[in-house]
């Protein structure tokens, strides 16, 4: 195809970045629009994972992203119920963040969908190169993750 001649396509950062795009897309159409966005559906997957709660800190570094942006997202998932936060005991300064039984039932809700866009994604590849494909990413991840804007805890 003329796509396939074009020097972009010889760029494995361009066709990573062209496939979050199509996969926030598909996110999108499955998940609907003004509910979640991926990024605040991982927040709450960690969250989930962590029923005491979490400082931002822990958060930003288990989505790999950085401070600033965590906390913006966080401070959104709060206004809308999902999520509460409040000082930590141990440092005011510091604040943690936990799921509410509205974030829960949430996730509940949109899990078959965001896990059908993450089929979606791979259904053209056969079981084995779906296999290749993920290991092949988290090799990627695990090599440079130290490069990206913020660190992900592995």
């Amino acid at each position: 195809t003329a796509a396939d001649s074009s020097r972009m396509w010889a760029r494995p950062g361009f066709l990573m970045r062209r496939l979050h795009q199509i996969q926030c897309g598909l996110f999108f159409e499955e998940c609907g629009t003004s509910t979640i966005t991926p990024l605040q559906f991982g927040m709450l997957t960690v969250l989930i994972e962590h029923p005491k709660g979490v400082a931002i800190n822990t958060l930003a570094f288990q989505l790999g992203t950085d401070r600033s942006t965590t906390a913006d997202v966080a401070r959104r998932l709060a206004s809308r119920g999902y999520i509460e936060q409040e000082a930590a005991k141990s440092d005011r300064r510091k604040m943690v963040s936990r799921i509410t039984k509205q974030g829960r039932a949430l996730l509940r809700e949109k899990e078959p969908s965001m896990q059908k866009s993450q089929d979606i994604l791979l259904q053209p590849l056969s079981s084995k190169q779906r296999r290749d494909v993920m290991t092949a990413l988290k090799i990627l991840v695990r090599a440079y993750n130290d490069k990206g804007r913020a660190r992900m805890q592995l």
